[in-house]
């Protein structure tokens, strides 16, 4: 497995995590994206582990707060 297939599965994985995490609250996508300020089309791009860039950082620190867990938690899905 190279790096690029390594990353993509990371943040799959990370993807998925933070969609049962807004599940388990009973957050629809829209609800997360107005309490974050995400857009709902690039929060969904983040849960199905296909979102990019320079900005991810700074978007899971605004999901974290919207689903009020800790940053760390975010990747606790291994």
């Amino acid at each position: 497995m190279n790096i690029d297939e390594k990353v993509k599965e990371t943040l799959k994985k990370l993807g998925m995590h933070i969609k049962e995490l807004r599940e388990e609250q009973e957050i629809s996508t829209t609800e997360l994206a107005q309490k974050t300020g995400i857009r709902k089309v690039y929060l969904e791009k983040i849960e199905d582990g296909t979102a990019y860039g320079v900005r991810m950082e700074k978007h899971l620190l605004k999901i974290s707060k919207g689903l009020g867990v800790n940053f760390y938690q975010l990747f606790d899905f291994e």
